[in-house]
């Protein structure tokens, strides 16, 4: 078969059945670089096709790819609420071949990927506490009394996992500082690289200066920022911690252990630094808890306050939370968004 005449045989519509059960749909189908992915209420699949598989055209026969990349789909709150959250918002404002509808999708997928990951690592660490104490609920006497009574069972790999996460979180705020140059230039050929030092990656003190020049101290953006900069601040510091510890700054993982008074103690953490007043032991499950849904809401807060400007001056837009009751299980969107004429 000649090259012309396969280019067009793939050129032309498809047919794909997907890799998906009788009680799962597609919600929405999103066109990236790597590939097309299928984001249904259960997973989200990767389609590669033929030219992506076989770009010298090589073989006619060449297959459509399908994988799983991620078992969780629509009906998850952190899937919802990023990339699918974050089409339905950039639907109302740009177009879909737009550069920034493009770079503010990748983002909403890199954030997801980050969150999705602090997520598995607290459920990993969670389940490992769990059996721990049903191990040890079943004979508590054998692990408490005594001159020599048994050695609890250690949560496994403790450090390495606590160090993951922390390192994901910054990376998940890395992301999410990238909304800063691409909302803050209003016209996407503003678009160079004096944006993106103007800012820089994860640096959000840059970004609340320039908030406070553009819009003021007292704008709503501006104290929005100013007050999540605390906990900001925080994990940033956590991180540099781990990667440059030093003897006033630094970070300790405390495993099961059994007390003087023969009370059990739970897997906790502390963080020794002067700017902050944490080295007592810290609860872990709950501050992870926290951090995974300070940065969705922060993402999700952080993109509508800078969307100001770019709509036309006779559109608004319309936004509306819907509280997590009303939610739908299917898709549950913390906000929706339509536009109407400016009044």
């Amino acid at each position: 078969m000649e090259r012309e005449q396969l280019r067009e045989m793939r050129d032309s519509a498809v047919n794909l059945e997907l890799d998906m059960d009788e009680e799962d749909r597609v919600i929405l189908l999103v066109s990236r670089a790597s590939a097309l992915f299928a984001v249904t209420q259960k997973k989200i699949l990767r389609l590669r096709s033929p030219d992506e598989l076989d770009p010298d055209l090589e073989h006619a026969t060449a297959p459509w790819e399908q994988s799983v990349v991620l078992s969780l789909g629509a009906a998850d709150p952190v899937v919802a609420r990023t990339i699918i959250q974050t089409t339905k918002l950039l639907e109302t404002v740009f177009a879909k071949t737009s550069d920034h509808f493009r770079l503010l999708s990748d983002i909403s997928w890199e954030t997801m990927n980050s969150l999705v990951s602090l997520r598995f690592i607290k459920e990993r660490l969670e389940k490992q506490i769990n059996e721990t104490i049903e191990t040890v609920s079943s004979d508590l006497a054998a692990y408490t009394e005594g001159q020599s009574p048994k050695p609890i069972p250690p949560i496994e790999n403790y450090d390495i996992e606590f160090r993951a996460f922390v390192n994901e979180a910054k990376r998940c705020l890395d992301s999410i500082s990238g909304l800063f140059p691409v909302l803050s230039a209003l016209k996407f050929d503003m678009l160079d690289d004096s944006y993106n030092q103007r800012f820089g990656r994860g640096h959000f003190h840059k970004a609340q200066a320039w908030v406070e020049k553009t819009r003021g101290k007292d704008s709503p953006l501006a104290q929005m920022l100013a007050s999540d900069q605390r906990w900001i601040g925080t994990w940033i510091a956590m991180r540099i911690a781990i990667e440059h510890p030093t003897k006033d700054k630094n970070i300790e993982t405390l495993n099961f252990a059994l007390e003087a008074n023969r009370n059990i103690r739970l897997p906790t953490w502390r963080f020794r630094h002067p700017s902050f007043d944490m080295d007592r032991p810290q609860n872990l499950l709950e501050v992870f808890e926290i951090c995974i849904d300070n940065l969705l809401k922060f993402y999700e807060d952080l993109q509508l306050a800078l969307l100001d400007g770019h709509l036309p001056p006779m559109m608004e837009i319309i936004i509306e939370e819907i509280p997590v009751e009303s939610r739908e299980l299917a898709l549950p969107l913390r906000y929706s968004f339509s536009t109407t004429l400016a009044k």
